[in-house]
């Protein structure tokens, strides 16, 4: 199952909500009465009784997940979008997120709280912006795309990203060992950088920090990002439309890309090992003196 989809969920009264997910996980917060239950409501109702008179339009069904019955779902259902709304309690617990995980299903989540066990994207975080009668989602967080040297730097990687940003930047770079203990090192003068695709629960500590923060999808997405792999047409399309490429079925955008770089190097003298860095992701090239691509010219994976 993708993990991009556009709904359309209308009543009769034409209250609308136009929504576009873009990966498996997708959060709505804000206040009370700006909608969320609203929108909830109205896709459980659509499901319980044709007279409700509610219309949703997507390529795939959106239901309403229930407490009741819940775990026989996501272990028995696939290419679903569940809506979950804010007093679905078994959100916040492990067990809850290792079943989502595993599903081939997409989730948009409800909720005011932060959901550590779940990885989820900043960029996915949203609030609902309204005009009337009608509904969309506005993203809460800005990009923090841009990298920028800084006094001090802290990474939440541990081995080969934290070798590759001390390389570049040297021993002001250091690691937080960790996404949860990044903002414990937030301070003027210092970039917070972090795998975006799965901070979201730490996002709004990292804001309250007042630091710099570069969040780039992940580390592997970096480097599949730069001029080695440019003519990897998988890479090309992974970068334009993760939401078309990153199956439900994988835990995280993380581990798709850590996967993908490592299959795309295999027994290339750029073999990828997220414990130690290669010294082709950092050093000029030993062939050519340029960032060489000879391993990935003809090369495609499937």
């Amino acid at each position: 199952m993708e993990t991009q989809h556009d709904i359309l969920v209308q009543n009769k009264r034409d209250i609308q909500f136009k929504i576009t997910i873009n990966r498996k996980f997708t959060l709505i917060r804000g206040d009370s009465a700006t909608g969320k239950s609203t929108l909830f409501q109205m896709v459980s109702d659509a499901g319980t009784s044709v007279q409700a008179g509610i219309h949703i339009a997507c390529d795939v069904p959106v239901v309403a997940l229930h407490e009741t019955g819940y775990k026989y779902e996501l272990s028995n259902e696939n290419g679903k979008i569940y809506i979950i709304d804010e007093d679905f309690s078994p959100v916040k617990t492990k067990e809850f997120a290792a079943l989502a995980l595993k599903s081939d299903n997409c989730f948009i989540i409800i909720t005011r709280e932060s959901l550590p066990s779940i990885p989820y994207s900043y960029k996915e975080i949203y609030k609902i912006k309204t005009s009337g009668k009608y509904h969309s989602l506005e993203r809460i967080y800005m990009d923090y795309d841009t990298i920028t040297e800084m006094d001090k730097m802290v990474t939440e990687d541990e081995d080969a990203g934290l070798e590759y940003y001390q390389a570049l930047y040297g021993d002001k770079v250091t690691t937080s060992h960790g996404n949860s203990n990044l903002s414990k090192y937030g301070a003027q003068n210092t970039l917070l950088i972090g795998d975006g695709c799965a901070i979201g629960a730490y996002i709004q500590d990292l804001v309250l920090t007042g630091s710099a923060l570069y969040l780039p999808e992940s580390f592997e997405w970096k480097l599949l990002n730069n001029g080695m792999f440019a003519k990897c047409e998988n890479v090309k399309e992974l970068v334009a439309n993760p939401g078309k490429i990153i199956e439900a079925t994988q835990i995280s955008m993380e581990r798709y890309c850590t996967n993908l770089l490592i299959n795309m190097t295999a027994n290339t003298p750029a073999q990828y090992s997220k414990s130690k860095l290669n010294d082709c992701f950092i050093k000029p090239c030993c062939c050519k003196g340029t960032m060489c691509d000879f391993f990935t010219r003809n090369k495609i994976i499937e």
